[in-house]
């Protein structure tokens, strides 16, 4: 490898966007190209970091650049096929989560990286807010004991993801995936086996998505795990993300509250919440658990161990996730 490692983003979109950025201000690493259908959309990034360069697609990337690692910011329905054209070329893989909207796409996209021998890591920035991670090793050291009940709650404005992702992506794809992630990292060496949930969609249900997503899963241990995420809190909610993860074992408790950013800005026109927590950005650098994540995915391809989602990780992810999708569906209990 080279002494920088060589990034290319393929999607300009939200993520994409500042995925090039976090890799462009990154010592250790050069911004080569960034990737997207909409080209006007990608010189218009590129612009913006000298020395990278726009591509139309992802064929004409690897056609044209000598590359380490490839971010990918699609969405999730386009992610394989830019997934097993990088692998085929031998280039490292980080991809926003999900790793794929179906499990075919998902384990043709590991089965690929696993043949190219190359890393895969998928980005559940979570991992890298130190509340979360501060309380995985209270379990980690035993003070917890043996977990007896999660709860995990996600819930935004309905002019929040429903604007940006309505009709594309199911709330629970885009939202409960992160609090699957989350309650599968801290019970390692539990497994779910099985799945009861509900949805509504008395308010979104026209623009292809659902009000709220809620699930009951069971582990192998015994443990149980109750998750809860919407798109509904009203535009004038004073959270722009009302989160928690709560959990009761037989030796302690532990409660983690995100949804205050610790700074609420108000005028004569308006009131909102300012992001202190996820990818603040300010000085024209992108901070938070993005930027450390993005970070620890230059460390792990130059050999470091990360606590990065691995391609398995986002598997079980998916899987328990489109699990409480068919139980929602079928309004029965789904085993694992």
């Amino acid at each position: 490898m080279s002494t920088s490692v060589k990034v290319a983003v393929i999607g300009a979109g939200f993520m994409g966007s500042m995925h090039a950025s976090i890799f462009a201000q990154s010592p250790g690493a050069k911004l080569v190209a960034v990737v997207d259908q909409n080209l006007d959309l990608a010189q218009t990034i590129a612009a913006k970091h000298p020395g990278c360069r726009a591509y139309g697609s992802h064929d004409e990337l690897l056609a044209a650049e000598t590359l380490d690692l490839i971010s990918i910011c699609t969405p999730d329905n386009l992610h394989r096929d830019a997934a097993l054209a990088a692998a085929a070329k031998g280039v490292h893989l980080f991809i926003e989560k999900p790793i794929a909207s179906t499990m075919e796409d998902g384990e043709a996209i590991t089965a690929a990286a696993d043949k190219a021998k190359i890393k895969l890591s998928v980005g559940y920035l979570l991992r890298f807010d130190p509340r979360y991670a501060q309380a995985r090793r209270l379990i980690a050291d035993g003070k917890i004991g043996d977990p007896i009940h999660l709860y995990a709650r996600r819930n935004s404005a309905r002019t929040e993801g429903p604007k940006r992702y309505g009709g594309k992506l199911p709330l629970a794809l885009h939202v409960t995936v992160h609090d699957v992630d989350l309650v599968l990292w801290m019970l390692e060496g539990q497994e779910p086996v099985s799945v009861y949930a509900q949805t509504t969609d008395k308010l979104l249900g026209t623009s292809g998505t659902q009000d709220t997503i809620g699930a009951i899963v069971r582990f192998s241990s015994g443990t149980l795990a109750t998750f809860e995420s919407a798109w509904s809190l009203p535009a004038g909610a004073r959270h722009m993300i009302d989160a928690r993860l709560e959990l009761i074992g037989t030796q302690g408790s532990f409660e983690v509250q995100c949804g205050d950013s610790g700074l609420y800005f108000a005028d004569a026109a308006s009131s909102r919440e300012i992001d202190t927590q996820h990818w603040p950005s300010f000085d024209g650098v992108v901070r938070g658990d993005l930027r450390e994540e993005l970070q620890a995915v230059l460390r792990w391809i130059r050999g470091t161990d990360e606590p990065l989602a691995t391609g398995r990780d986002a598997l079980r992810s998916l899987a328990l996730t489109r699990a409480m999708m068919k139980s929602a569906e079928t309004g029965e209990i789904v085993k694992l």
